[in-house]
């Protein structure tokens, strides 16, 4: 009997932080209800083979010893079977198939929500278990190839799900299982970017700010952690204006776009609480917090600017087997 296992991981959208997380600060992220599914099936003999359904990709893994020369934007999944192997996965001959609902180059976590998911698929197929450490550890490997130098707050989200307070060096801080009382709206402005630009370009743009940077950072932070208690007590309105605030500060480090601004005010004029860009910047997403009856109108209105705008579950599941057999 052929050996199979799916898994799916959530995507993610960063609710206040982004950037400066990378430099130290905290950052609010939230597992959304959209998902990335991998399915491992063992073969009889290598080679292997790896399969994207959305990016129309198809590649061969001639041997256990992993090796891997195919198109860029498979070479994370590569990464995560290095990893794999490297913590003694005895990855039998293999076929992968990723397919996702989660948008490329969006800001929601494409990239960390595939990588889990193939590990995890992966791993069923041989049933070995993965705690939720090692499954972050392993998708953390492919998350370095997708954008160099990231701050793990994409991977420890999508693994563990929730609502989390996160800090680069610490992981997650605390924890909550769901944003209640309130609707995540999510548009995608259908502009595309790498991740790796614009984290480069603000990294850049704080060291010349000199001593400047120091007291930036600490003004993130102090945001964030605001925003935290916010979330703790349900002020939601005073959320939404810590988001407003988050968002003029990364359009004044250069990684908002006309684009993106028509897609905030919109939200924002229809009734959102907040509204701010979320990831990387100069493309991507757009989030808004709306409170319950509003998030139709603001969902039209950011609809009208965006490839897409829907209301998201956040808080979700992170990263879980759903079958194996």
């Amino acid at each position: 009997m052929t050996r199979r296992s799916v898994a799916r991981a959530p995507a993610k959208a960063i609710l206040l932080g982004e950037h400066f997380v990378v430099s130290g600060t905290r950052a609010v992220s939230a597992s959304l209800g959209l998902y990335a599914y991998a399915e491992a099936e063992e073969l009889k003999l290598w080679p292997s083979e790896i399969v994207s359904i959305e990016l129309g990709l198809r590649v061969t893994i001639p041997g256990p010893d992993l090796s891997y020369s195919g198109p860029a934007e498979l070479q994370p999944i590569a990464a995560v079977l290095r990893a794999l192997r490297a913590r003694d996965f005895d990855i039998p001959a293999f076929r992968l198939t990723i397919r996702s609902e989660i948008p490329d180059g969006a800001g929601l976590g494409s990239s960390a929500a595939a990588s889990a998911a193939a590990a995890l698929a992966l791993a069923g197929l041989v049933g070995s278990d993965m705690s939720r450490d090692e499954l972050f550890m392993v998708t953390m490997e492919g998350e370095r190839v997708a954008h160099g130098n990231p701050s793990g707050v994409d991977p420890v989200t999508v693994v563990n799900g929730g609502v989390i307070l996160f800090r680069k060096g610490d992981g997650v801080i605390d924890r909550h299982e769901r944003l209640e009382g309130v609707s995540l709206v999510v548009a995608d402005s259908g502009i595309r970017r790498s991740t790796m630009g614009p984290v480069s370009s603000v990294l850049s743009l704080l060291e010349r700010l000199g001593s400047v940077k120091r007291h930036l950072l600490s003004a993130v932070d102090e945001i964030v952690g605001a925003a935290w208690e916010s979330i703790r007590v349900r002020s939601f309105e005073r959320l939404g204006m810590l988001m407003n605030i988050n968002h003029g500060l990364l359009s004044a480090i250069g990684v908002s776009t006309p684009e993106l601004e028509e897609i905030v005010y919109a939200a924002r004029r229809a009734g959102a609480l907040g509204a701010k860009l979320t990831g990387a910047g100069l493309g991507g997403s757009v989030i808004a917090l709306a409170p319950f009856g509003s998030e139709g109108a603001v969902q039209e209105a950011m609809g009208r600017r965006a490839r897409w705008a829907t209301a998201l579950y956040a808080g979700v599941q992170g990263a879980s087997l759903i079958s194996e057999a």
